[in-house]
């Protein structure tokens, strides 16, 4: 553990040191005011006629006293309830200001990581996310990171536990160093028996991670295909899949918790005796008087059950950072990745390629583009053979070109690399006579467009989801647009463009989706557009008057048809098989 609590730590000081000093600053003044309250219960034990009887009691209840008189306050019982009534209120508000700062801290330090997470994911290049598990990163930026909430919530009670058990140990160092010896060999021991008896750890902490991982991809998985799983009457098998998953996570945590149970019953029981053992060398050997035997009693009996819950609380933290370094590990996986491609591109162009192309890009962004492809073959991240191989095409500035082939002949990896999402192996893509990988990456996806075979929608409005691809667009454009993709049903929905569509476009049908996604890229005026099976979802009669919004399109816009549909080649100025 001791690796990923520095690493957690270190993290933590390099991104929140203000409220790290603030929280660490609060700790010891609790730890002081602990102490002080402690101590305080000599002077009044005294007052209230308890015998002190040796030299550590007396010379306690002394500086006190003589603490109290400094400060202007007359050392009788009255007043010292007093000071004990203002300590134990000063420290009650002092606590409260610490656990604000402490949820303070929780919010900005998971709130910051998620996003930055999720914007790791997000800026992963295509060829690597596509060797991504979606549901792992789904659970990765949930769950996982809600396991790092719970590990930072178990460090800050750690500090303030330590605090505290520091607190009483001074104490009980100032009352009697024989003693505090006999507790020190206590506390070895207490860290011994937990050692000896295996509490969970850091390796449980993994396999507790894997195995919800699992069961929490297994369902994201099935409930993104439940179509396919009524379709094939697999709601039971489905059902089963999970449950089996379920249980395993179950049964790993119930055997978890029952090691965590037996160990704390063990340190109870230890516990106890070392108290026990305490008492008795406290009155038969230490000959400790009555009021400095109150005192330690009442330390000990807070210090012994500290001390178990400090080791308890190390054990479901160890767990805990298993997801720490789960998500830091893929964190840097992906910000790595960002890194790798930009030096790449960087070492092969020159650095001042891509900012004398970026003012190119812009003077000429409502231009559209001519892309020459020479020879190039594409592979993905751990596959052998190539997704395309030695392929050459010239799409002309403005015309339409229909890319027909076998499924798995490469279509949709010749749109990824004619968006810029992948780049290939060997091989060169021209832009207007520029190689794409100079080109400012922001600037040409601002003037291309994509239409997938499965149209991504977003939960919301017809209006958001256009909004999504232009912003700033205004009514009359999202008009212009719905109407250029055919998208007649719009008008007669009561709402219009505020109506829902519901999860993925649920409310839609599968048509409806196609032409309402084709508008969203219309709407965004591209230099380029790339349809892949664009027209697989619709009718005749739909399918006739896209494509003639398409052929519209010609002289305005670089369009690349991928298909296996024969209706596309009939506005195709060339027709390229792959």
């Amino acid at each position: 553990m001791s690796r990923s609590l520095r690493a957690f730590v270190a993290a933590l000081w390099r991104d929140h040191r203000v409220a790290m000093t603030v929280v660490v600053g609060a700790s010891l003044a609790l730890m002081l005011t602990e102490g002080v309250g402690l101590l305080m219960l000599v002077p009044m034990l005294r007052l209230v006629g308890v015998s002190l009887g040796d030299g550590a009691s007396d010379r306690i209840a002394q500086a006190m006293e003589g603490a109290l008189r400094a400060v202007g306050v007359v050392p009788d019982l009255v007043s010292v309830l007093a000071a004990v009534v203002v300590l134990v209120t000063a420290r009650a508000a002092l606590q409260w200001w610490l656990d604000w700062w402490h949820a303070r801290l929780e919010a900005r330090v998971i709130g910051l990581l998620r996003e930055r997470l999720f914007s790791a994911v997000v800026q992963l290049p295509w060829a690597r996310f596509a060797g991504e598990r979606p549901a792992a990163l789904l659970h990765a930026i949930g769950p996982q990171v809600d396991d790092v909430h719970a590990a930072l919530m178990l460090l800050l009670q750690g500090v303030s536990l330590v605090a505290a058990v520091v607190a009483a140990g001074a104490v009980a160092l100032v009352v009697s160093p024989p003693l505090m010896a006999v507790v020190v060999g206590a506390g070895a021991l207490l860290a011994l028996a937990a050692h000896a008896l295996r509490a969970p750890g850091r390796a449980e902490g993994e396999r507790l991670l894997a195995e919800g991982t699992g069961l929490f991809a297994r369902v994201s998985e099935l409930l993104g295909g439940m179509k396919m799983v009524h379709a094939h009457g697999a709601e039971s098998r489905a059902a089963a899949s999970v449950v089996a998953d379920s249980r395993a996570w179950s049964a790993l945590t119930r055997h978890y918790a029952g090691r965590r149970a037996r160990v704390a019953f063990a340190l109870a029981t230890l516990g106890v005796v070392v108290l026990a053992v305490l008492v008795w060398f406290g009155v038969t050997v230490a000959h400790l008087a009555p009021a400095s035997l109150l005192l330690l009693l009442l330390l000990y009996s807070r210090l012994v059950p500290q001390l178990s819950e400090l080791q308890a609380l190390g054990s479901s933290l160890s767990e805990a950072l298993a997801s720490y370094d789960s998500v830091a590990a893929l964190l840097a996986r992906c910000e790595s990745a960002r890194a790798d491609v930009d030096r790449e591109r960087s070492a092969v162009h020159g650095e001042g390629v891509e900012a004398a192309s970026t003012a190119e890009q812009a003077s000429g962004a409502r231009r559209p583009p001519a892309v020459d492809v020479q020879d190039i073959t594409v592979r993905y991240p751990g596959s052998v053979a190539p997704a395309l191989a030695r392929f050459s095409a010239r799409f002309a500035s403005g015309s339409v070109t229909v890319v027909v082939g076998a499924s798995g002949a490469g279509k949709t990896t010749l749109g990824d690399v004619l968006l810029g999402l992948l780049e290939p192996a060997s091989g060169t893509v021209l832009v207007d006579g520029r190689p794409m990988a100079s080109l400012a990456r922001a600037p040409w996806r601002d003037r291309v467009a994509y239409l997938a075979q499965e149209p991504m929608l977003l939960h919301g409005t017809i209006r958001e989801n256009l909004l999504f691809a232009q912003p700033d667009a205004s009514a009359e454009a999202l008009h212009d647009a719905l109407r250029a993709a055919a998208c007649d049903f719009v008008d007669a929905l009561p709402q219009g463009l505020d109506a829902p569509i519901g999860d993925r476009g649920v409310l839609l049908s599968g048509g409806e989706k196609q032409r309402l996604a084709l508008a969203r890229a219309l709407l965004r005026q591209p230099g380029l557009l790339v349809l892949d099976e664009a027209t697989s979802a619709l009718d005749a009669e739909t399918e006739s008057r896209v494509l003639q919004t398409v052929d519209a399109l010609k002289g305005r816009c670089t369009v690349v048809f991928c298909t296996h549909r024969a209706a596309p080649r009939a506005i195709a100025d060339q027709v390229i098989e792959i």
